[in-house]
C-alpha cells in the first residue's frame, strides 16, 4: 500500500529478500521499493540499515571487523537493467524473474569510510543519522 503525500504518492519499502543475479555466483540481499528491486551491496560481516528519504533509497552498510562503513543513495527513478530471479526471503512477493538496480549502477551515490578515515572520524560509534550527515550524500 502506498501512502499519500502532499501532492503525490509516497514510495514504500514493500519487501526484502535474496536475489540471484544472472551470471553471478551466490545470492545478494535486495530491497523492493514499490515495484523496483535494489541490490545495496551488503557483504558478509556487514550490518545494514536502509530507509527512504524523499525519492531515494538510503543505505548504511557497516563492517566493524573490516573498519569500514559505506553510505549509498539510490535514486528511485533509476532503470532496472540487470536480469535476476527472486530467490528467498521475500514474504510479500511471488517468486519471479525481475530486473534489478545494482549499487554499481551509474547514478548511485557512495561514500566509503575505511582504514584511517574510519578511525579518525569515529565512524564506528556513530548513529545512522550522524553517519548519514557525515557522508554528506544529499547532493
Amino acid at each position: 500500500m502506498r501512502t499519500e503525500g502532499k501532492n503525490s504518492i509516497m514510495p514504500e519499502i514493500k519487501d526484502t529478500g535474496k536475489v540471484w543475479i544472472r551470471g553471478q555466483v551466490g545470492t545478494a540481499f535486495a530491497v523492493k521499493v514499490d515495484e523496483k528491486v535494489f541490490v545495496p551491496g551488503q557483504e558478509e560481516g556487514q550490518s545494514i540499515d536502509y530507509w527512504l528519504e524523499e525519492n531515494y533509497l538510503c543505505v548504511d552498510l557497516h563492517g566493524p571487523d573490516q573498519n569500514m562503513r559505506i553510505a549509498r543513495r539510490f535514486p528511485l527513478n533509476l532503470e532496472a537493467l540487470h536480469p535476476a530471479t527472486l530467490f528467498n526471503g521475500f514474504n510479500k512477493t511471488k517468486h519471479a524473474d525481475v530486473k534489478i538496480i545494482s549499487y554499481e549502477d551509474e547514478g548511485v551515490a557512495e561514500k566509503i569510510f575505511k582504514g584511517e578515515e574510519y578511525s579518525k572520524n569515529n565512524v564506528r560509534s556513530m548513529s545512522r543519522d550522524a553517519f548519514w550527515l557525515q557522508a554528506d550524500l544529499s547532493g
